[in-house]
């Protein structure tokens, strides 16, 4: 059997699994038979398993940043709910209350979390993002350390946006647009949205360059 190249690690390895691209704990029970594909690329046994318990977190900041949609409330109402009653359950709660920041506004404190500043997000979205640049060819192999992230807070010029090459995977659930720009300090550049309300923007480095959070 020929060695294959992990997506993430870029080792050698005589077998390797198939790591989906964008946590599979953000589709809720009701899409388990969706026809839309779910983007895969190989991954060693060890890089695979190496963002499950982050990945959780992950889906759960999200769940609680912005206004619901469908597949948010059936997460919560399903899978959340009962992870919360599992032996870690309270860890994951202590979890998320440790990411809300009391904020005060003209309708008296309220509490929000921020997920760029929370480097367990961070981490998943740069995953992601490593992902998707070996599934569309635009990288072969990507470091953290080459992927900038944050929170979209601008509104970007119409002729940018105009020029990204537009996915998804169930648009309720997460799209992506990017586009490669390969000039000397970005290569890539990258927006994800996921349950229509929460967008970030992630900005590649090109080859042997660093661009981190």
């Amino acid at each position: 059997m020929q060695p294959k190249t992990c997506a993430y690690c870029g080792i050698l390895f005589t077998k390797l699994d198939k790591e989906h691209v964008f946590p599979k704990c953000l589709y809720p029970a009701s899409r388990s038979k969706s026809k839309v594909q779910r983007l895969t690329v190989p991954s060693c046994n060890k890089c695979n398993n190496g963002w499950s318990n982050d990945e959780a977190h992950f889906r759960n900041m999200l769940l609680i940043s912005g206004e619901p949609n469908d597949p948010v409330i059936e997460l919560w109402q399903t899978t959340v709910a009962r992870s919360f009653l599992q032996v870690d359950g309270r860890r994951r709660a202590r979890d998320l209350v440790c990411q809300m920041k009391a904020i005060s506004t003209s309708n008296g404190t309220q509490y929000m979390v921020f997920p760029a500043k929370d480097l367990r997000v961070v981490r998943v979205l740069k995953k992601i993002i490593r992902g998707l640049c070996y599934y569309h060819h635009v990288m072969s192999l990507v470091s953290e350390d080459q992927i900038w992230v944050d929170v979209l807070q601008y509104t970007i010029p119409s002729r940018f946006l105009d020029q990204m090459e537009n996915h998804h995977r169930e648009k309720d659930i997460v799209r992506y647009d990017f586009h490669v720009l390969n000039e000397q300090e970005i290569h890539s550049a990258w927006f994800l949205t996921f349950f229509e309300r929460r967008t970030f923007i992630a900005l590649v480095a090109p080859e042997g360059a660093k661009l981190q959070t």
